[in-house]
């Protein structure tokens, strides 16, 4: 009895998310970017780039539904880390509907007007209609030298 009860409790925390999972549909994501030569811009808190075409990348990139969103913020170390997002605002989860990034840590939606944390790797939304978190894709450092998959 008791680990049945353990069990409900267990089930009961889990279930109590307060960010859901978008319905955008799965599509698949690898870029490389190196971060000396054509994507050294990126380098510094918060800079960030927005990728939407496959012109002047590698041979084999694919930039998941919207496009790629990648920013710079640091660790608890003060090492310079990135993460990286699917453009499109998952309120809207139209592919044309991208959310806008600036210098300050967030990401905001032209239309449903939801604004998004994209500097500490959530995607959570801090103000507006949406309820669901950016699509987040992993992101691999070597050297100056980045890898995005999804």
């Amino acid at each position: 009895m008791k680990r049945i009860f353990f069990c409900l409790v267990v089930l009961l925390a889990m279930s109590c998310n307060k960010v859901n999972v978008s319905n955008i549909p799965y599509a698949r994501v690898y870029l490389e970017l190196d971060l000396t030569y054509k994507d050294k811009d990126l380098v510094g808190l918060y800079n960030f780039k927005e990728i939407t075409s496959t012109d002047g990348q590698n041979y084999g990139t694919q930039l998941g539904y919207s496009g790629v969103l990648v920013v710079c913020s640091v660790d608890s170390n003060g090492n310079f880390v990135y993460y990286a997002y699917d453009l499109c605002c998952p309120y809207e989860a139209k592919k044309n509907i991208t959310v806008k990034a600036d210098n300050t840590g967030q990401a905001k939606c032209p239309e449903c007007g939801t604004k998004y944390n994209i500097a500490y790797g959530s995607g959570t939304p801090s103000d507006g209609p949406s309820e669901f978190a950016l699509t987040r894709f992993d992101v691999t450092q070597q050297g100056n030298k980045l890898l995005i998959r999804y």
